[in-house]
Order: C-alpha cells, then structure tokens, then sequence
C-alpha cells in the first residue's frame, strides 16, 4: 500500500505481476489538473511495463464484489504471464 513506483505514490503494487491499482476519491480528483495528472501518471507507469487498474471510491464501497473480481481476473492474468514483471530501470 502506498509504495513508489520512479515519481510517483501508487496506493497498490504487485510489482511481480506487473499489478498496479490505485483508488480514487472524487474529493481529490474532481479538477482537470488531477484528471490530467492520473493520464500522466498511468502513461508513465504502462511506459515501464504496468497494467494498471483504477477504481473509484464509490466501487469500493458499493460494488466491491465486481471490483473484487476484477482484481482476482488481473491477479490470475498476471500469474498467467500476461503481464510482466514491473521494470524497475528508468523509462523509456
């Protein structure tokens, strides 16, 4: 939880499998900047080899069951090769 990935804080890393999700609150996404600051950041990470899933508050909260398989499907996915590990050298 909360772990860095080069720049930037990542709320969850499986970086073995290449697993990136992150968690956000309207409260602190509502603007343009953050929009445009969350596009930068996924680039950024897919750019060293992440697959990343966001999810909002509210699905944690009120579709945790759908949110839950969600994860397990990356989670299997990634065990299965389908992601490689996280690049930890300097992006391209």
């Amino acid at each position: 939880v909360n772990v860095r990935v080069g720049p930037y804080t990542v709320d969850f890393l499986w970086r073995e499998r290449g697993l990136i999700v992150e968690t956000d609150g309207w409260w602190a996404h509502r603007g343009r900047q953050a929009f445009e600051d969350d596009r930068a950041r996924d680039a950024y990470l897919r750019r060293r080899g992440a697959h990343v899933l966001r999810f909002s508050d509210r699905q944690v909260a009120e579709q945790s069951e759908t949110v839950m398989a969600t994860l397990r499907a990356a989670l299997s996915d990634a065990i299965n090769g389908d992601f490689p590990p996280l690049s930890e050298g300097k992006s391209p």
